[in-house]
């Protein structure tokens, strides 16, 4: 499938990236996920993950649910707004089988591509990247 791979580029990788989206965005919630969603700065919609042990202590429910949202991203992303999403679980994601994780997060992102975030004229850009402070 075309375009359908998941690039370095389609991916949240610094600390200050997943500041802005934290302070910026909006949250969109499903039955096990909650989606925080900003307007993105790149050519592209971009995802990364807050996936800790705290609702998922086992690394291999935590590496399956990253993979679950890697696959499901990347099969929507060419049709997705240019947004910046960090995906964090719920509590209740250990409650879910593979199907209803992946159908959460399809709902999600389905959401995400018919009413994509709009960019508030209120804010500074530049406040919003955790750059430097200006006095």
């Amino acid at each position: 499938m075309p375009g359908a791979r998941f690039p370095r580029p389609a991916r949240l990788l610094l600390p200050s990236e997943f500041d802005r989206v934290f302070q910026s965005g909006r949250r969109e919630r499903g039955r096990f996920f909650v989606c925080v969603v900003a307007v993105g700065v790149g050519e592209a919609a971009r995802i990364g993950f807050a996936v800790g042990r705290k609702h998922l202590p086992a690394a291999h429910d935590r590496n399956l649910v990253k993979r679950l949202a890697r696959e499901s991203f990347r099969l929507r992303r060419a049709r997705m707004p240019q947004v910046d999403l960090v995906l964090v679980p719920g509590r209740d994601v250990v409650r879910g089988d593979r199907r209803s994780l992946r159908a959460d997060l399809d709902a999600l992102f389905d959401r995400l591509i018919t009413a994509p975030p709009t960019p508030d004229p209120e804010r500074r850009p530049d406040s919003a990247a955790g750059g430097e402070n200006t006095r």
